[in-house]
């Protein structure tokens, strides 16, 4: 079997978790929130100059303490964009990370599956959920790098700001953020 015919249940744990995001919904929310760090990347799918690897174990390592080089000295992590592994306990550590680095100042922003009921959606630490309505996102295959459609499963962005304010729960288009996301 050649790469190019390897469909999701043909891939061992580690790709499964590999997925990358589809560099115009990330360029849709790079606008609003202009991340200075891709927490769940890899050498080939991150999105931001300073990224964290499977390696580097984001879960593990402060986020405000990373300085940006990119943007000049003295300047630390305030924004993070978070396409964690969804396999099993991955969403619900990066959503304990969120709140950790919330309380030193980070904003966190996440793409995961829309299911507002799950034991790992921490709802009264979360600052806004937006669900993506009018269609599933599109993600890219860990080996071929190609656009795969038909995610079988909606997807939402649960973002955690510095703030105390109540969660809000909000609707975005997808149509809308592919138009604002391509350049």
């Amino acid at each position: 079997m050649s790469t190019k015919d390897l469909i999701a249940s043909d891939l061992d744990a580690d790709m499964k978790n590999s997925w990358g995001t589809d560099p115009v919904i990330f360029n849709a929310k790079d606008k609003e929130f202009n991340f200075d760090l891709d927490a769940a990347a890899s050498d080939k799918n991150h999105l931001v100059p300073n990224y964290l690897t499977k390696e580097d174990d984001a879960i593990n390592v402060d986020w405000s303490k990373i300085e940006l080089e990119y943007k000049g000295s003295g300047v630390f992590v305030k924004t993070v964009w978070i396409n964690p592994p969804y396999g099993k306990g991955y969403i619900k550590k990066f959503m304990q990370k969120c709140i950790e680095q919330k309380e030193l100042g980070v904003t966190s922003v996440l793409l995961v599956p829309a299911t507002l009921d799950a034991q790992w959606l921490p709802i009264n630490q979360i600052s806004e959920i937006r669900i993506v309505t009018g269609g599933r996102l599109s993600f890219y295959h860990p080996i071929t790098g190609k656009k795969v459609n038909g995610n079988t499963k909606g997807s939402m962005f649960v973002i955690f700001r510095p703030s105390k304010m109540p969660c809000v729960v909000r609707m975005v288009d997808r149509n809308e953020l592919i138009k604002l996301g391509t350049y």
